[in-house]
């Protein structure tokens, strides 16, 4: 049972890991830290209410189970090319030897001191409100105190991984290790690595870790929690609480009562499902939820609403001010639509966004015109778009992915039409080899490559036929790509040690045709990666090549900061620079994170 105030998952003592048997995983499983929705929420608490006299939801409860929850394990990578060795005789190689035995695998020993094969630690963590089976990205390292010194060409063989927690969270007064303690099995994970990808900026390169996309799977669900403080926690509290939410997002259909958003599990615990609205932009949801007033009278909602729709065309209230009217469902739609007519930039994108998630089309022109002309809200532009079913969206966003605008901006495109259908023509792709995605999408634009070095393994094809030019040689795994100066094909050879003969074939100079005949030789992503990347470095593209060009995007905190000062959107780079804050909860579709809830 998820304990309702944490995000941690109850440990079974008996599954605790020998005494600093996962030391070395301390410093790999501690994540990024996503700043707390609660206390970016109560900070402007006391002000609103004392300004809006209206009772809300995060007056009378927190939010539990709202941070991603780290999770680890340890692992072997086989198919190394003499690159792996021998693990240090410590806890993580108990553990592993342990597990080893319990799926029947004999010669452990040999196995774990084969030149081809390594002990590995794999981390992963699993975002809030995620569901069984849901997809999890995964990051494998080689520890220290080992003999192996590379994974590249590796494939880690399924293994568990744990939820975790140090003693002393759980005993203030324990004095023993202070290494970490493992918990309940709550995701698999498995599959080829990608190795060698270092940072664009820096050149990087380390060999001694890799990255499984879609690498793990969650044998738990997740769910979000609506926890009542200690003095409100009384059934009928709850039960309010709950009438509240599911009147503010209608989704019980006649019948079918399981669909309601918010369920009183007791008089603490209110368990809350994502509506569909918000299935990219969590943060947002939770923020919104706390907005709902917990109970007034018609007359009280609507002076209530009269004051939001007046503080919503101050662009100093703007911001707070269509979060509350969004809370308010479908009702203030119209007051909103409102704010689209100001003379101010902020007030026009804050409208626009809740009127979005409202399911309003007339958020679409002002959204579009927003892309284009305030690039650092491109990325909450783009997910309020996805976040709608209406025709209009998906047209404008076909637009903007066969524009001639930067390639983040057409990225962005690609990735909300993606997130509204991903079978739709102007994003469709092929699934090659069960081990990554080929898109060609916007033949009359501009050609880029783009990849994918983070959440899913995808490469899209931008434009008309981006193609090689000769002479190359390129080396990408088992593969070789070859091509002399007047050659208009190429030749494709794929030579694997005790496999027989080599394969070979012959191919256009158009890397889509490039990308599928090596799948259909059995390359994975780690293959086609390595094959787009050697050749941009050999200057053999004839096209740019672009990874992971997301929108940029402010903060939470950063975009309440204009609001406040009543600026303009159009800021100088000068106000654009980043002065050591915290990462806010920027939505989850553009925001960088090694996790993702799976697209159903």
């Amino acid at each position: 049972m998820i304990h309702p105030s944490k995000n941690r998952i109850p440990l079974n003592r008996r599954s605790l890991l020998i005494a600093g048997g996962w030391v070395a995983l301390q410093s790999l499983l501690v994540p990024g830290c996503i700043k707390s929705l609660e206390s970016l929420a109560r900070k402007g608490d006391e002000v609103e209410r004392e300004k809006y006299e209206i009772k809300v939801l995060g007056e009378v409860c927190t939010i539990g189970n709202a941070e991603p929850v780290p999770l680890g394990g340890v692992g072997i990578v086989t198919g190394l090319d003499g690159t792996g060795g021998e693990p240090a005789n410590d806890g993580n190689r108990a553990v592993l030897e342990d597990d080893l035995k319990k799926l029947g695998v004999k010669n452990i020993k040999e196995l774990l001191s084969s030149p081809d094969n390594a002990l590995v630690l794999v981390s992963a963590s699993i975002p809030p409100g995620a569901r069984r089976d849901d997809l999890l990205d995964v990051q494998v390292t080689l520890p220290p105190r080992t003999k192996a010194t590379s994974l590249k060409g590796g494939h880690l063989h399924i293994c568990t991984l744990y939820n975790y927690d140090f003693a002393q969270n759980l005993k203030p007064d324990y004095q023993g290790s202070r290494g970490a303690l493992r918990g309940h099995p709550i995701a698999r994970a498995g599959g080829p690595l990608l190795v060698g990808f270092g940072d664009d900026k820096t050149g990087d390169v380390s060999f001694r870790q890799g990255s499984l996309w879609g690498g793990g799977k969650t044998m738990i669900d997740m769910p979000l929690n609506l926890v009542l403080n200690p003095d409100q926690q009384l059934a009928k509290v709850s039960k309010q609480v709950a009438d509240r939410v599911n009147e503010a997002f209608p989704g019980t259909s006649p019948g079918n009562p399981g669909n309601a958003p918010a369920v009183a599990k007791n008089n603490q615990v209110i368990s809350l499902k994502v509506p569909p609205c918000y299935r990219h932009n969590l943060p947002r949801y939770l923020r919104v939820v706390r907005m709902i007033p917990l109970a007034a009278s018609q007359g009280e909602i609507t002076a209530y609403r009269q004051k939001l729709e007046e503080d919503l065309l101050d662009p100093r209230n703007t911001l707070i001010a269509a979060l509350r009217l969004e809370s308010l469902g479908k009702e203030s739609i119209l007051g909103l639509k409102r704010g689209l007519e100001s003379d101010n930039d902020l007030v026009r994108f804050c409208s626009a966004e809740s009127l979005a998630y409202l399911g309003s089309p007339a958020c679409a022109e002002e959204l579009t015109h927003c892309i284009e002309k305030q690039p650092i809200l491109r990325a909450y532009c783009f997910t309020a778009m996805a976040s709608m079913d209406e025709a209009i969206c998906q047209i404008k966003l076909r637009e903007i992915l066969a524009s001639d605008m930067d390639d983040e901006t057409r990225y962005g495109a690609f990735r909300a039409l993606r997130a509204i259908d991903n079978e739709a023509d102007a994003v469709a792709g092929e699934h090659l080899n069960d081990a990554f995605w080929l898109h060609r999408v916007a033949p009359q634009a501009a050609p880029m490559v783009h990849v994918s070095t983070s959440r899913r393994a995808e490469i899209v094809l931008f434009g008309k036929d981006p193609s090689l030019r000769a002479p190359f040689s390129i080396q990408a795994g088992d593969f070789t790509l070859t091509a002399g100066e007047e050659d208009e094909r190429c030749s494709i050879t794929r030579i694997v040690p005790g496999q027989g003969e080599p394969q070979r074939r012959n191919s256009t100079m158009a890397i889509y045709d490039i990308l599928r005949l090596m799948a259909s030789m059995g390359a994975g992503y780690p293959e086609a990666l390595e094959f787009i990347q050697q050749a941009d470095h050999g200057k053999a593209v004839s096209c740019v090549v672009r990874r992971d060009a997301l929108p940029r995007t402010l903060t939470v905190q950063e975009l309440a900061k204009i609001a406040r000062q009543g600026k303009s959107i159009d800021l100088s780079d000068e106000d654009l620079i980043r002065s050591g804050s915290e990462p806010g909860a920027l939505p989850g579709l553009f925001a960088s994170s090694n996790t993702q809830i799976k697209s159903k």
